[in-house]
């Protein structure tokens, strides 16, 4: 009788072992070759995974060739300047294995301080990455190193230099300047003083 349990508890115990996911799989790839970045693998309220990165900007090229080389059909989606206080950040998301659902989300966080605020340009991995960063570069001053375009996106070629409207320090939109009283940043306090 004992011999029969234990088999069950065997058997039991090999059907509670689980495959890692993709997101798992790609998580411990990026863990393993960045062993200094953060990586974290969330799952939202529907129940989907994405992998999370926060890279230092000296390992972030680096890491946009890790995940093309994981796979050569990763879409770039979409990049997103931020004004963190003492900092800038981009954050970029990706969409990697989605010929075979579900695709594998991923958010990379990387990070550059306001007095050198320069991070390694990723358009010769991800040449879609290049208006994004131009955006970034015009919004709140990242300067994208080696950038092959640095022309302006948005804003018109008389907007003065070293103003950007979407810091909200000393070198965001100044109050003179706000002709919108509508304008989200200048409602949030834009520029301070």
């Amino acid at each position: 009788m004992s011999e029969v349990n234990d088999n069950a508890n065997v058997e039991k115990a090999q059907e509670e072992v689980k495959e890692p996911t993709k997101a798992q799989r790609v998580a411990k790839a990026i863990a393993e070759r960045f062993p200094n970045a953060q990586v974290e693998v969330k799952t939202n309220k529907w129940g989907r995974e994405r992998v999370w990165v926060r890279i230092d900007r000296e390992s972030y090229r680096e890491l946009m060739r890790l995940i093309k080389t994981l796979d050569g059909e990763a879409h770039y989606s979409i990049g997103i300047e931020q004004d963190w206080g003492n900092e800038l950040g981009f954050l970029s998301h990706l969409v990697i294995y989605y010929d075979d659902a579900p695709a594998v989300s991923l958010i990379v966080d990387v990070h550059c301080p306001k007095d050198d605020p320069t991070l390694p340009d990723i358009s010769e991995v991800f040449p879609i990455a290049l208006q994004f960063e131009r955006e970034g570069m015009e919004m709140v001053g990242i300067d994208f190193e080696n950038a092959p375009d640095k022309r302006r996106l948005f804003l018109p070629d008389d907007f003065p230099e070293g103003i950007y409207p979407l810091r909200l320090d000393d070198k965001g939109v100044p109050e003179e300047m706000v002709h919108n009283a509508g304008h989200p940043y200048y409602l949030k306090g834009g520029a301070k003083k």
